[in-house]
């Protein structure tokens, strides 16, 4: 009979735990509001002439749950038209909590590409803290790395200048300032390259 009774309190004491335990599981759920983060690899430039197959890594990560799985309308090594695509990705946690993220897909080999930072690059220029000369070899090596990408014409030896005219540095604080776009800003790169001020 103690045999019974005793086995009769382990079991409840184990149905006490449990029940503790699927609260607290429920409690510590109802109480995570965080969001997920979604990490791309941003916007993404592709110099193709023809559509491409193009690489992504996106990653989902929960402050609770760890690494999440996440779904975007894109794969990897997708097939990417000429032009722009935006790609769209989405992942929930198991408290319900959702994130969304975006990026554009640029393939061609006719567009703009100039990272935000380069501003503060220029904005050392424009101030005269940094010469036409060293200027214009920094975004020659941003170009040759391909981290800065400006269409432009061959230049011929007849249109070459020693030296930047005003209107460049006035096109680059607006852009600096944030009151022109990068394909705006890209104008004045093209006039340097045009005419042998950055030579490649």
């Amino acid at each position: 009979m103690k045999q019974i009774i005793l086995l009769s309190m382990t079991v409840i004491s184990i149905l006490l735990l449990q029940t503790a335990a699927s609260h607290n599981a429920f409690a510590d759920d109802s109480f995570d509001t965080v969001k997920p983060t979604i990490t791309t690899q941003g916007d993404i430039y592709k110099i193709s002439t023809l559509p491409t197959p193009v690489s992504l890594s996106i990653l989902a990560f929960d402050d609770v749950d760890g690494q999440l799985r996440v779904d975007c309308d894109k794969s990897s090594q997708t097939i990417f038209k000429i032009g722009k695509t935006t790609v769209r990705c989405y992942t929930i946690d198991s408290a319900g909590n959702e994130a969304r993220a975006s990026f554009v897909v640029t393939v061609g080999d006719n567009f703009v590409k100039i990272p935000d930072w380069v501003k503060n690059l220029t904005q050392y220029w424009v101030n005269q803290q940094m010469s036409d000369e060293e200027y214009a070899a920094s975004l020659k090596y941003l170009m040759e790395q391909k981290i800065v990408h400006v269409p432009y014409s061959k230049q011929t030896p007849d249109d070459a200048v020693l030296e930047v005219p005003i209107w460049i540095k006035t096109l680059s604080q607006k852009w600096i300032d944030g009151t022109m776009s990068n394909d705006e800003f890209s104008i004045g790169v093209q006039w340097m390259l045009e005419r042998g001020l950055i030579q490649f």
